[in-house]
């Protein structure tokens, strides 16, 4: 109902049948996914059923960290589900942004009751990016840019590159709180990760060892005016 309030024009389909995916996209421009992980395989009929309508642009659900290559783990689907777009043969944009700036932080942490455990030393650089600003960022290059710079490419867009440490420490300064902070051995975390459905040790993996996904300078390169919020606003705006 809010988004319907706000203009959206609301479909129901089901992704089991083509039939009712093909209407649904019949003059859509770009198709947008924003699914979780539990519901990445939808995408597959979503991309037949658009490239058979004359959908110009397929953004898959990426919106995370560097998926090219993997072939374990939930960034698998993603690798595998671009590789079959391409197969398609519908043009693609892939946004890498890293974890949301003011989500992530209700997985496992405890912040507001000024409870954390961070996986391994804390130490590993990660991109943040808040969801407010991956969605500035998108409808900006989706509208500003040529179909040349959009077409077949990774566009790589970052908040702010901070270590969870820093993040911790940052918000301890601003909020004068004090944060009582548990850091879980490495070998442990990693034998937590082994259980695929402890994504919480996933994640923590994730952020100690390949938080990012290239160098500063390759990051909202499309965007230079972009000017994102740091992670500890994300956090303090989502979650005050």
């Amino acid at each position: 109902e809010a988004l319907a309030a706000n203009g959206a024009s609301l479909v129901i389909v089901d992704y089991t049948a083509p039939s009712s995916l093909q209407p649904a996209l019949q003059g859509i421009d770009v198709l947008i996914c924003t699914f979780g992980v539990t519901a990445l395989a939808v995408q597959a009929p979503l991309a037949e059923a658009a490239k058979l309508v004359g959908v110009q642009l397929s953004i898959p659900s990426e919106f995370g960290g560097n998926t090219a290559g993997k072939s374990e783990g939930p960034l698998a689907h993603k690798n595998a589900h671009l590789a079959q777009v391409q197969q398609i043969g519908i043009p693609w944009t892939v946004f890498y942004t890293g974890p949301f700036a003011d989500w992530v932080w209700r997985l496992g942490f405890d912040i507001i009751n000024g409870k954390v455990e961070v996986g391994g030393t804390g130490n590993g650089l990660v991109s943040w990016t808040s969801r407010s600003d991956i969605a500035r960022y998108v409808a900006h290059t989706l509208t500003a840019l040529t179909k040349e710079k959009l077409h077949n490419r990774v566009l790589k867009l970052e908040g702010q590159r901070i270590s969870i440490n820093g993040v911790l420490a940052a918000y301890q300064e601003r909020t004068g709180k004090k944060l009582e902070v548990t850091y879980i051995p490495l070998e442990e975390v990693r034998e937590r990760a082994r259980d695929k459905g402890d994504v919480k040790a996933w994640l923590q993996l994730v952020w100690e060892e390949e938080g990012t996904y290239g160098a500063e300078g390759e990051m909202n390169v499309d965007w230079p005016e972009f000017g994102p919020q740091g992670v500890v606003n994300a956090i303090l705006d989502s979650w005050p």
